[in-house]
């Protein structure tokens, strides 16, 4: 699935609301995230792309493509997001290194931080193609 097609975002929302684990650390989390992809067209990567989610008690409520108000905008460029989504980068690490920016209260994003790694890897067992240079990072992930 292409990395944020809308196919690949019903799939992120389908696999995070039907996964235990990640239902139980994310209770009691009412946010809303819009995260910033930013182009890198030196490596292929020419579109920017914006996708957004919102969090109900932990459970996923909505997900788009775009931009919306949300409680936290995330934004980074896109091999940072492809890093974070391969395990080579941590979240928290890119936070504290400003490789992602971020608009909100970021000791709240910090608190969350092991609902937010279980999430990440929710993500790698989706299917996932990239773009430009960092397609040869193509997550194969699991088919459910």
């Amino acid at each position: 699935m292409e990395f944020c097609s809308e196919e690949y975002l019903q799939e992120v929302m389908k696999r995070t609301n039907s996964d235990e684990e990640y239902l139980k650390l994310a209770k009691g989390d009412y946010t809303s995230y819009t995260f910033i992809i930013e182009p890198e067209p030196e490596k292929g990567v020419n579109k920017r792309l914006v996708m957004g989610y919102t969090v109900e008690d932990g459970k996923f409520t909505s997900i788009w493509s775009g931009e919306k108000p949300t409680e936290f905008v995330i934004s980074g460029k896109y091999g940072v997001w492809v890093d974070i989504l391969r395990g080579k980068l941590g979240v928290t690490r890119a936070f504290l290194t400003r490789k992602l920016k971020v608009k909100g209260n970021l000791m709240k994003l910090l608190k969350m931080t092991k609902s937010t790694n279980r999430w990440l890897e929710i993500l790698r067992t989706i299917p996932t193609e990239f773009h430009g240079e960092y397609a040869q990072y193509n997550i194969k992930g699991e088919e459910k």
